[in-house]
């Protein structure tokens, strides 16, 4: 069984795309499991509860959440569709981190750092997951964020529920940024 496989199809239909099999999330992102697995089935996709709990389980990126009933799932933070997580904005750390590739450099630090395509701009608390993501677009360059310095003038963050290392905040302006 290919859980990688699994759990970008999860983050493409939770994350992004719940038409593409016609499930319905709510305002906050909930989608019903039993309806997530016969809507997959009928696109050709196996997942069964198991196979979520495995996912969910194992998963060292922690991107989605079970309801306490276990009947509801949804992605834990990185949407592009308009959902509310009820996320209660708190202090960050002093410094966090935010990996992108080379050639995005320039005009971070000349515009910021915008969500773009998703919810929020994710930041990261440690280096290397950082890097990990900068990697995903080239060779990495990772900028350090003076979290704590935007959040005094009034700048909001908010923790991922689902992953305690990935912060969130709408955009973050290019004087907190500074390269490593």
């Amino acid at each position: 069984m290919d859980l990688t496989a699994h759990s970008k199809f999860l983050s493409y239909v939770l994350r992004h795309h719940p038409e593409a099999i016609g499930l319905e999330v709510d305002e906050n992102g909930w989608a019903e499991v039993s309806a997530l697995i016969e809507k997959a089935k009928k696109h050709g996709r196996h997942l069964d509860r198991n196979i979520i709990k495995q996912i969910i389980e194992k998963s060292s990126k922690n991107r989605f959440i079970l309801s306490g009933d276990g009947q509801y799932i949804r992605a834990g933070y990185g949407h592009s569709i308009d959902v509310d997580l009820q996320l209660k904005s708190k202090a960050p750390p002093e410094k966090l981190y935010h990996g992108t590739a080379r050639n995005n450099v320039e005009s971070i630090l000349a515009d910021g750092i915008k969500a773009r395509n998703r919810n929020f701009v994710h930041l990261s608390t440690t280096v290397d997951e950082a890097r990990n993501v900068g990697g995903r677009h080239g060779s990495p360059v990772i900028l350090n964020i003076k979290a704590s310095k935007m959040h005094k003038d009034g700048i909001k963050f908010y923790q991922s529920e689902s992953e305690q290392s990935i912060w969130l905040t709408s955009y973050v302006p290019p004087e907190y940024i500074e390269q490593r």
